[in-house]
C-alpha cells in the first residue's frame, strides 16, 4: 500500500475528467438489451421519424466498402450499409450537443411522442461499425463514443483530410491485402468529399448512414447481411400500418389495405398513486374507478385482423413495437397503445411491457386460449332471471331486493309462503342454506366482481352497498342486526373511504357469512314474490330461466337508424316470447310456450342419456329456458370469416355455489326475430334435439370444447337410436297437447301486433274459410276488432283442414303415446 504522502504530490486535476465508455460496452449492451436488434433498429428509426412528423421515409440497404473514421482504418472488412432518411423536423446543433450525444437525454416529452428513454442510440449508432448523421446544415460522423461534427460547407474539406491521412497510413504498409483494404477505405472517403463539395443544401429532416458488420451475430441466421436486413425490414413493415409514405431503394412500397376491427379496450389495474396527474386531464385516456379504490386505465385498444394467424402485435401510431405469439387465437391481433401512455407502458428497450400492463395482456391471452370469442366480444350486462314454476323453482337474479331491517326472513319457511302448483298442489317456497364462515382477501376481488362470493352475485352486493351509502342510520338496513355494532360501523366507514374490497376484507369470515345469508334470503324472497305474480301463467311449468344480453345492436357497424329499428323489433319479439307476457285467456304466447315445452322435453331426454353414459356423474338440478340476444359481428370458426352470428343455445351455471345447471334455447331468428321453430316441422324438432345434446354435454366440460366434452357428446350420440328419437317425438307431442289444453277456449283477437306489411295470420285464416264458417267463428268486439273462438276452430278443424300430421319420426303402424309427467 502506498503512503498517503504520495497522494499529496499528485496534480490537482490528476483524478478528474470524463467517464470513458469503450465501444465494446455499447456492443454488449446492444446484444443484451434487445432480443433481435436487427429488427428493432428499423422500429427505432421509423418511430423517430413519426415522432418528428415525417410524411416520407427513404430506406436503402446495400453491401458497401468500409470508410473508417477520422483517418483511422475501418473495424470491419465488409459492411452492410443502412441509409435512413426522412422529411421530419430534423435536429438543431443544440439538440445534437445536449441530447443526441448524451445518453438518457430526450426531446420527446409530448403526449403523442413514443420514445423518450434515450438509450436506443446505443443500438442504432454507437455499437455499430460507423455512423453518420446529417440534419439541416450539419454533419456528424462517429465510431462508438467518438464523434466529429461540422457544417456542411466545410464537410468536403474534412473528408479530403480524412482520405489523405488514410492514404498516408496505407503508404506506410507493405503491399498486400491489408494495404489494399486501407486504400479502398481512403477512396471511399475521397468519393464522399467529391459528393459533398457541391452539396451544402439545407436538409429538412434527418439522414442516417450506419455501417453494420455482417460477420457478427448470435447465430448464423441473425447476422446483419444485406439479405437478412431486407427480410427484417419487410417483416417490420408488414407488422406496421404506417401513415407516411415509405420508399425502399427509390421505389415506393405500396401500403396494403388492412382491415382491422377495433373490438375493445384493454385495461390495466393500477394503484391511485401510479396514475399520473397528466393522465387525468387528458381526454384521450380513459380512467375508470374501481370499487376497491384502484383505477382501471385503458392503455390500448385491441384490433382484430382479417388475416388468420396467432400473432399479437403491439403498436403505437401504427408503428410496430414488438410481436408475440398468441396460441389458439383464430386471427392475428393488434394492441394499439395509447400514444400518451406508451412511454409508461413499455420497458426502456420497447420490446416488452411493464408488469401491470403485461399482466393485463397475460390475462387476455389466457382468455383467448380458452374462449377466443368471449375474449373479443363486447358484452352488455346480463339480465338473468329464473321464473319459478309450479313444478319447481331455483334462484333468480334480477328482482329488486329489500335490505331493510323489517324484512322477515322467516317468511320463506312460513306456512303461508307457498303458491299453487300444477293441479292446485302447494309449491313450497325456496329454502336458503345458512353459512357460518366465508373467506375473502384482497386477491379475490377480481373473482368477486365476476362471480360474487358466498353464493351471492356481485350485483346483489353492489345493490346492498348502494343502500348503505344512501342510508344515514345503520339500523335502516339489516346490518344493524349484526351482533357487533362497532364492527358494523367500521364496515360502513371502510366501504365509504376505501371501497368494496377493503370493506369485505375488514369484515372477517363470520360477518361475511352473516351478510351472505341475509342477501341470499332477500334474493330468494324477491324471486319468490316475482314468481307469485306470474303463478297463474307458470303453475303447470317447471322453472323457466331467462337470460338477456347484448340487447343493443352495434350502431357503429349498422348505423344509428338501423340499430334503433332492430333493437325495437328485438325487444318487441322478446316481450311476446317471455313467459311473463303469456296469457292463456287471450291466446298470447301459445307458440313460444310450445317451443319451450319441446325444449324441456329435449333437455330431459338428453340429460337421461348423459346420466346413462356417464355413470360417475353426480345428480344435479337443472332447468330449461330461453336465451335472448342480438347477433354479434364476430369470427365464425366454421367458415373462418367474420359475420353476424348468435348463440343457438347456451349452457350456464351463473352461481358456482348452486348446483343448478341452466340450458337455454334461442327461440328467435337472427334476421327478423320471428320464432325460429315450428312445432310440427321434423327438421325443427331434430335441430332442437341436436342443440340440447350439445349443451347437455357441457355439464362435464362447462368452459371448453375439450376431450371430456367430445367424449360425453360421442357417447350420447351413440345412444341416439331411431327408437329413442321416436320416444322423444312422442313426448314432444304430449307436451304440445298439454299446452293446447291450457289454451283451450282462448279467443284470439285479429289485430296487428307489429308494423310489418301484409295481412295477419288470423286474417289469412278468415279469408280461407267459407263465409258460413267465418261467420260462426268470428265474434265482433266492441272496439271493432274480431275475436276467433278457439273451441269452435277445434271443432271445425278436421272438416276444414284435415287430420293433424302423423308423427314425423314414428313408423306408420306404431301408436303415438304421451310420455307421463310431461
Amino acid at each position: 500500500m502506498s503512503d498517503s504522502s504520495d497522494l499529496d504530490e499528485l496534480p490537482v486535476d490528476a483524478l478528474s475528467g470524463t467517464v470513458q465508455i469503450p465501444k465494446s460496452f455499447h456492443v454488449r449492451e446492444r446484444d443484451r438489451a434487445y432480443d433481435d436488434w436487427t429488427l428493432s433498429i428499423f422500429r427505432e428509426y421509423v418511430q423517430n421519424s413519426i415522432d418528428s412528423g415525417a410524411t416520407r421515409i427513404d430506406i436503402s440497404i446495400a453491401s458497401a466498402v468500409p470508410k473508417g473514421f477520422d483517418g483511422r482504418p475501418p473495424d470491419a472488412r465488409n459492411v452492410t450499409r443502412l441509409v435512413f432518411e426522412d422529411d421530419g423536423g430534423g435536429m438543431s446543433l443544440d439538440v445534437l450537443n445536449k441530447v443526441y450525444f448524451r445518453l438518457g437525454e430526450t426531446t420527446k416529452t409530448g403526449d403523442d411522442s413514443v420514445g423518450g428513454f434515450g438509450r436506443a442510440r446505443i443500438m442504432q449508432n454507437f455499437s455499430q461499425v460507423r455512423y453518420s448523421v446529417r440534419t439541416r446544415d450539419l454533419l456528424v460522423e462517429g465510431d462508438g463514443s467518438d464523434y466529429r461534427g461540422f457544417r456542411m460547407k466545410q464537410a468536403h474539406r474534412v473528408m479530403e483530410d480524412w482520405a489523405a491521412r488514410t492514404r498516408e497510413r496505407a503508404a506506410g504498409m507493405p503491399p498486400g491485402e491489408e494495404r489494399d483494404f486501407v486504400e479502398a477505405a481512403a477512396e471511399a472517403r475521397q468519393r464522399d468529399a467529391i459528393e459533398m463539395r457541391g452539396d451544402d443544401r439545407f436538409l429538412k429532416g434527418c439522414r442516417f448512414e450506419v455501417d453494420l458488420d455482417p460477420s457478427t451475430g448470435k447465430n448464423s441466421w441473425s447476422k446483419p447481411t444485406v439479405e437478412h436486413m431486407q427480410r427484417q425490414l419487410e417483416q417490420y413493415l408488414s407488422q406496421s400500418d404506417l401513415r407516411c409514405r415509405v420508399f425502399i431503394d427509390g421505389v415506393e412500397r405500396v401500403r396494403p389495405a388492412k382491415k382491422r376491427e377495433a373490438r375493445k379496450d384493454i385495461f390495466a389495474t393500477l394503484d391511485p398513486q401510479e396514475v399520473l396527474d397528466a393522465w387525468k386531464d387528458n381526454p384521450r385516456i380513459k380512467i375508470l374507478d374501481r370499487p376497491d379504490g384502484r383505477k382501471d386505465v385503458a392503455f390500448g385498444k385491441i384490433l382484430v385482423s382479417e388475416d388468420a394467424g396467432n400473432d399479437l402485435i403491439v403498436r403505437v401510431s401504427g408503428a410496430s413495437m414488438f410481436k408475440r405469439t398468441l396460441w389458439d387465437s383464430p386471427k392475428n391481433l393488434v394492441i394499439e397503445l395509447v400514444p400518451a401512455l406508451a412511454r409508461e407502458v413499455m420497458t426502456s428497450n420497447r420490446d416488452s411491457l411493464k408488469e401491470p400492463y403485461q399482466r393485463a395482456v397475460d390475462h387476455f391471452q389466457k382468455l383467448m386460449s380458452t374462449d377466443a370469442r368471449a375474449a373479443l366480444e363486447k358484452r352488455d350486462e346480463k339480465q338473468f332471471t329464473v321464473l319459478s314454476g309450479g313444478k319447481g323453482r331455483r334462484v333468480a337474479r334480477r328482482a329488486e331486493m329489500d335490505f331493510s331491517v323489517d324484512f322477515a326472513a322467516s317468511a320463506l319457511s312460513s306456512p303461508g309462503a307457498t303458491e299453487s302448483g300444477a293441479g292446485g298442489a302447494a309449491a313450497p317456497a325456496p329454502q336458503v342454506q345458512k353459512r357460518t364462515y366465508v373467506r375473502y382477501n384482497k386477491y379475490d376481488f377480481d373473482e368477486f366482481l365476476k362471480g360474487g362470493i358466498g353464493g351471492v352475485p356481485h350485483a346483489d352486493f353492489a345493490a346492498f352497498f348502494d343502500a348503505l351509502r344512501r342510508s344515514t342510520v345503520l339500523d335502516d338496513t339489516f346490518l344493524g342486526r349484526w351482533e357487533d355494532p362497532l364492527q358494523a360501523r367500521n364496515f360502513v366507514t371502510t366501504l365509504q373511504r376505501n371501497g368494496e374490497s377493503a370493506a369485505l376484507e375488514a369484515a372477517g369470515g363470520e360477518m361475511l357469512a352473516f351478510l351472505c345469508n341475509e342477501l341470499r334470503e332477500r334474493r330468494a324472497k324477491a324471486d319468490f314474490d316475482e314468481s307469485r305474480r306470474h303463478a297463474d301463467k307458470l303453475s303447470d311449468l317447471h322453472d323457466v330461466p331467462i337470460l338477456k344480453e347484448n340487447l343493443r345492436p352495434d350502431a357503429d357497424r349498422l348505423g344509428e337508424k338501423v340499430a334503433k329499428e332492430r333493437r325495437t323489433k328485438l325487444l318487441s319479439a322478446i316481450g311476446r316470447a317471455d313467459p311473463r307476457g303469456w296469457d292463456p285467456a287471450s291466446g298470447k304466447g301459445m307458440r313460444p310456450r310450445k317451443i319451450l315445452a319441446m325444449w324441456q322435453v329435449a333437455i330431459d331426454a338428453c340429460v337421461d342419456l348423459l346420466m346413462e353414459t356417464q355413470p360417475r356423474q353426480k345428480p344435479f338440478p337443472y332447468a330449461a329456458g330461453f336465451y335472448f340476444a342480438h347477433p354479434k359481428w364476430q369470427h365464425q370458426p366454421h367458415t373462418g370469416e367474420d359475420g353476424w352470428s348468435n348463440a343457438l343455445a347456451i349452457f350456464t351455471r351463473p352461481d358456482d355455489s348452486d348446483e343448478t345447471r341452466y340450458f337455454l334455447l334461442n327461440p328467435l331468428k337472427d334476421e327478423d326475430f320471428s320464432l325460429a321453430f315450428n312445432p310440427s316441422q321434423a327438421a325443427d324438432r331434430s335441430d332442437m334435439v341436436s342443440r340440447a345434446m350439445h349443451e347437455v354435454a357441457h355439464v362435464v366440460a362447462p368452459d371448453a370444447h375439450n376431450e371430456r366434452f367430445a367424449g360425453a357428446l360421442t357417447f350420447m350420440l351413440g345412444k341416439m337410436t331411431p327408437s329413442w328419437i321416436r320416444e322423444v317425438n312422442r313426448s314432444m307431442d304430449a307436451a304440445i297437447s298439454a299446452v293446447d289444453a291450457v289454451y283451450a277456449g282462448a279467443r284470439t283477437r285479429v289485430q296487428p301486433l307489429d308494423d310489418e306489411p301484409g295481412p295477419r295470420p288470423g286474417d289469412v285464416l278468415m279469408e280461407a274459410l267459407p263465409r258460413e264458417a267465418a261467420q260462426v267463428l268470428a265474434i265482433m268486439a266492441p272496439d271493432g276488432t274480431r275475436e276467433l273462438d278457439c273451441d269452435r276452430i277445434d271443432m271445425l278443424e278436421s272438416a276444414l283442414v284435415g287430420r293433424e300430421p302423423a308423427d314425423v319420426f314414428a313408423q306408420p303402424d306404431e301408436p303415438v303415446a304421451p310420455r307421463p309427467g310431461i
